[in-house]
């Protein structure tokens, strides 16, 4: 990797975190094998590369929160400028779909505000606590 992509990479990061200083505050570069942003309550995983290897990326940032937490991938693509809500974000549809119904997108309780989501002890997927599980169903 060239010198050029490897500090556009670590701008990347810098970009992303202070877009996410917005609503976390405490939002800041990571450094070395763990997370690539700190003082969030996901796990945020910073992509700034020529190639696209999705799978490869979400495989990744899944062995570092093993189930744990709530992870996505952040992309910025070639071309893309130093605005991070225009780049691309992505993560397992099963888990997109659990969000959205979190977030009224669907036939759940309407108090989705003061529920806390949790991993499914049979299957793993998220889902809201005292709310069964739409994967086991």
């Amino acid at each position: 990797m060239s010198q050029s992509r490897k500090y556009r990479g670590y701008r990347t990061e810098r970009v992303v975190s202070s877009y996410l200083q917005t609503w976390w505050e405490n939002a800041s570069v990571g450094r070395g094998a763990g997370k690539d942003i700190y003082g969030v309550p996901f796990d945020c995983e910073v992509k700034s590369r020529t190639g696209f290897q999705p799978l490869a990326w979400l495989k990744q940032q899944a062995k570092r929160t093993q189930g744990n937490s709530l992870g996505f991938v952040v992309l910025r693509c070639n071309g893309q400028g130093e605005d991070a809500a225009s780049y691309l974000a992505f993560m397992p549809f099963g888990e997109l779909v659990e969000l959205l119904l979190k977030a009224g997108y669907g036939d759940i309780q309407t108090d989705t505000d003061k529920l806390e989501p949790e991993r499914c002890a049979q299957c793993g997927s998220w889902k809201l606590v005292d709310v069964p599980c739409r994967t086991c169903k």
